[in-house]
């Protein structure tokens, strides 16, 4: 890494005395300390002690058994003492595995070996440095690199004890990584290697992220980026700027896209399904959810598409952080903006059964039922006259069954929903509402023969858009319906049946919608015998 390489040798010639020469290769600055002499510092620091001679010639020390407390000494990396040192695992969520094999918190992660995270899992990995790396859901990544310095305990950058200097390496082999850093002394450069690119930073938080074999994008948070394409010049990315790197192309860098607004999203879910909406976002956006406000325990991470809504499944009740970014056209990433939310949605709402959903009935008792929860010792129901539940008009708090009668109800439109409690008090959040119709019951019906005995008038309450249906049957049971006639209004005539005797009538409307309603209470006519035969008779039985 060449610019990175020059940066660095650039730096540690500033803090050269005027007469030292310019070196070429990555350094360290030692100061040295009362009692020091050159071969005995040989003895500890250097892989050889007779390359004393060589760091004499280096900082062209005139005397070399005479070095002075408080002087710097300019040591190559090739010639100080290194042993490869593990990183450690502060955090493993989910599935966590090193070369293959579970790892759990606490767990060292060598040089050579791979740390990988599974979908709905993340890990922070901690290097010598104090530098943090969090390794994001479906990510792969491997030290290949990580090697300390034994240069004397002391205090390091920001008053934190150092117990030596390191130089660290990371390959990211899938998915995706964000790095914080340290702004401790270091060997050289924190580096993240990709099949496209070279990054390294010696203070501040970035990410890098692989897309697919052939590109690699990264944002600088924070800080400054050295970052080196394969093949082609290199770049310093300012903090609030990305690139994308391709093998053999001058990397163009751009300003990263500013935070979304999430003023929309709720603080509460009640449902298992968290879904997520950015209504007149034109950007496709990334979505994180983590189990802490730092992002370090990440347990999903999806990209959404312009306009489409983020689905997000199996996460546990309680309290959890979200993260969303823009990703501009040529997949750069933007600045976060952070939403906490609680998810409460256990014990889950049982489904309604009974009424059907938009159900019609006529007005009296309603039967209501919902399927049983294996969770719930018992259940909350309110049934109100509007969808907002504000106007209840009856409440139960601890049903032990699935089932409940709401009593007889004036007609109107009803809403109805059902809750689950688990033993304890333990109270899941409302199901959806339901909706059914309570219709008016028809009036019993008036009229009989008139009063000349010659027709057979009925009359009812009825609206004018309903259409109607009326019975008239020799028998209580309708088995024998002597008159079957569809109306347009709410009373009918016919003249009286020839057949003396007792008739039963009965009507029902059918309303616009299709509702039918039930019958109508049964009236009784009594048909009497026409005894004007009778009467005309009368002569000829006078006369027997």
């Amino acid at each position: 890494m060449k610019a990175a390489l020059a940066l660095l040798a650039g730096a540690a010639l500033a803090g050269m005395a005027a007469a030292a020469p310019a070196i070429t290769e990555p350094v360290l600055d030692y100061t040295v300390v009362a009692g020091d002499t050159l071969i005995g510092r040989g003895n500890t620091l250097l892989r050889s002690p007779a390359a004393w001679r060589e760091v004499a010639r280096l900082n062209r020390l005139a005397n070399p058994n005479l070095i002075l407390p408080g002087q710097r000494l300019r040591i190559p990396l090739r010639l100080l003492r290194a042993e490869p040192a593990p990183a450690r695992l502060a955090s493993a969520e989910g599935d966590i595995r090193i070369d293959g094999l579970p790892a759990a918190a606490g767990a060292a992660l060598a040089p050579g070996q791979r740390l990988s995270a599974a979908e709905r899992s993340s890990a922070v990995l901690v290097l010598g440095d104090a530098s943090r790396v969090v390794l994001a859901p479906g990510s792969e990544t491997q030290l290949t690199e990580h090697q300390r310095y034994a240069v004397a305990p002391g205090p390091g950058a920001m008053g934190q004890q150092s117990d030596g200097v390191f130089a660290s390496t990371m390959r990211l082999v899938r998915g995706g990584i964000e790095v914080l850093a340290s702004k401790l002394a270091r060997a050289k450069p924190l580096e993240v290697t990709t099949p496209t690119a070279v990054i390294g930073v010696r203070g501040t938080r970035y990410r890098v992220r692989l897309d697919g074999d052939t590109a690699t994008g990264t944002e600088v948070l924070a800080g400054t980026v050295q970052a080196d394409p394969v093949g082609a010049p290199g770049v310093a990315i300012p903090g609030g700027h990305g690139a994308r790197l391709l093998a053999g192309v001058l990397p163009k860098v751009v300003a990263l896209p500013a935070a979304p607004d999430v003023g929309g999203i709720p603080a509460r879910f009640e449902r298992p399904l968290v879904r997520l909406a950015l209504p007149g976002e034109p950007s496709a956006w990334r979505v994180q959810v983590a189990a802490d406000p730092s992002f370090e325990r990440v347990v999903r991470d999806e990209r959404v598409g312009a306009g489409a809504e983020a689905r997000i499944a199996g996460l546990d009740d309680g309290a959890w952080h979200l993260r969303v970014r823009r990703i501009d056209a040529q997949g750069i990433e933007g600045f976060d903006a952070r939403h906490a939310f609680t998810l409460k949605a256990r014990p889950e709402p049982p489904a309604l059964s009974a009424p059907p959903a938009r159900a019609k009935l006529a007005a009296g008792p309603v039967d209501l039922a919902w399927a049983a929860n294996l969770e719930a010792a018992s259940y909350r129901v309110e049934v109100a006259q509007d969808a907002g539940f504000r106007h209840i008009v009856q409440r139960w708090s601890d049903l032990p069954v699935p089932r409940a009668t709401l009593p007889a109800a004036e007609p109107g439109s009803y809403h109805w929903r059902v809750a689950s409690v688990r033993a304890g008090g333990d109270a899941g959040p409302w199901g959806d509402g339901q909706h059914f119709e309570l219709r008016p019951v028809p009036t019993p019906p008036q009229g009989g023969v008139s009063a000349d005995g010659k027709q057979v008038e009925l009359r009812w309450e009825g609206r004018a858009e309903d259409k109607q249906q009326v019975e008239l049957a020799r028998d209580a049971a309708f088995t024998d319906v002597v008159a079957r006639v569809d109306l347009g209004e709410a009373r009918w005539a016919q003249p009286t049946p020839a057949q003396p005797g007792r008739y039963f009538f009965r009507y029902r409307a059918i309303e616009p919608d299709g509702f039918t309603t039930p019958w109508s209470s049964t009236l009784a006519i009594e048909v009497p015998r026409d005894w004007r035969v009778l009467w005309l008779l009368a002569p000829f039985l006078l006369a027997l």
